[in-house]
This record gives structure tokens, sequence and C-alpha cells, in this order.
């Protein structure tokens, strides 16, 4: 059975990191949300392990951005908020055991968020929390375990997976404007409505396409490519620049 890693919402959540245009979320309808996709996980067949929460770290279940499993190997992240840096270590020793672990170091910085790996290649966001010397150092990981390392500049979004979301296959749903999409060329790139850029997130699982209730427009056009989607609502993690990637680590 494969695993996924998952962290809950501390009761500090609404000192989360959030943009200009983001509100402090609901704390206790985000535990809620967040109860709920773990439930999705596990109906699809993943067996989910928690990460204690941490009440220092309002952020802490954005798990993503900790760590990012490549292979056999994870890789530790430093993230590119320093006050997030803290949430490293607990994730590292839950996923200790499990993999060969590398630590990112000084001066890379690097956010899991910025990181989609899709077949033998990892697409990297060079964005305002990840820097060249991250993907650099990512990048060697990378090439140990046989996988080629594309980086991509991100504009008007916080993450790579803020702008690019896998989707299934070799499909992924891009934010018109956000990355060179040149650098996507290998993939099948399919269109985020416009209008719901900053509600639109999706986590491709074995049996189902999860997607954000608050992006209908793209939600139904996936569904008529196909997808089975499967409709949650995050709207307390979406305020706090979150989505459905980040709050878990996937083993593929």
């Amino acid at each position: 059975m494969m695993r996924a890693w998952v962290r809950g919402v501390p009761n500090c959540f609404d000192g989360a990191i959030i943009g200009e245009s983001g509100r402090k979320p609901d704390v206790a309808k985000a535990r809620l949300q967040h109860d709920d996709y773990v439930l999705r996980l596990e109906d699809s067949g993943l067996d989910v392990e928690r990460v204690a929460v941490d009440e220092s770290h309002p952020d802490c279940v954005f798990i993503e951005d900790t760590a990012v499993l490549m292979g056999d190997q994870v890789v530790l992240c430093r993230p590119g908020a320093e006050a997030r840096r803290g949430e490293v270590d607990a994730v590292g020793e839950a996923l200790r055991g499990h993999f060969e672990v590398t630590t990112l170091t000084e001066p890379a910085t690097l956010d899991g968020g910025d990181v989609m790996v899709i077949n033998d290649v990892a697409y990297v966001g060079q964005s305002e929390r990840t820097n060249e010397a991250g993907i650099d150092q990512l990048s060697e990981v990378a090439a140990s375990e046989g996988m080629r390392t594309v980086a991509i500049g991100v504009s008007g979004v916080l993450h790579l997976k803020s702008a690019v979301l896998p989707v299934g296959g070799e499909a992924v749903a891009v934010a018109r404007g956000t990355v060179d999409e040149s650098k996507l060329e290998s993939l099948r790139l399919l269109r985020v409505a416009d209008d719901e850029r900053a509600q639109f997130s999706a986590l491709p699982l074995a049996d189902r396409l999860l997607v954000t209730a608050s992006a209908p427009q793209t939600g139904r056009h996936l569904e008529t490519l196909g997808f089975d989607v499967d409709v949650i609502d995050v709207s307390e993690i979406l305020a706090a620049d979150g989505g459905l990637t980040c709050m878990s680590i996937i083993e593929r």
C-alpha cells in the first residue's frame, strides 16, 4: 500500500503567512476541511501517516513544503520563509527509515510546493521561496535517481504548483501568464479558467482527481475531458495561500 504523510491544522493556523489578497482562515472550519481531505486520501487507498501538529508553526499543515520524495530518496527542504524552517525536522524524522535522506544546506532555499515530479522529470519553480542554489542541490539528487531537472521561472503566484497542477499522466492544468510554457512542452497543457486562478487546485489520486469546489468552471472542463473529478471544499486552506497538493507528501 502506498503511503501519504499529513500534518494537522494547529490552533494558531489563523497566524499563517498569507499574501496581501488573503484573509485569516477560520481555524475550526479548516480543521474539518482537513479531516475531509485525509478521508479522501484514505478512501483512495493510501496508508496515511500523521506527523504531530506543531503549535509553534502556524503553517505546519502545509507539509509538502518541507520535503520532496525522489525515488528512494527524500530531500529535506530549506523553506524560503525563515519562520517555517523549524517545521522540517519532525517531518524528516517521520520519513527517515523509509528513504535515504538528503538535507539542503545554506544558501539554498526550496519549498516543496515548487517541485512537480512527472515521470523522470523534476520541474522546479524559481520563485520567491526557491532560489537557484536550492534548484542546483535538488538537481544533484534528481540526477542520482536518473531524473533530469527543468527550472521554470514563476511570476504572480507563490509556488510552481500555484500555477501548474498535475492532473494525471502527463497532463497539467496551467494558469495563463504565470510560467514560461515552453518549459512544459513535453506535457499536455490544460487551461485553468482565468477568473479561477487563485481558487483552483487539484490532486491526482489513484482512482480520482480531487478538485477545489471554488473552481467550478475548471472542474467541469476537466470532467468533459474524461477526468473522474471529486470536488472538495478547502476554502480555509486557500485563504492561507494553500492548496490540495501542499497538505500531503504522497509516495508515488
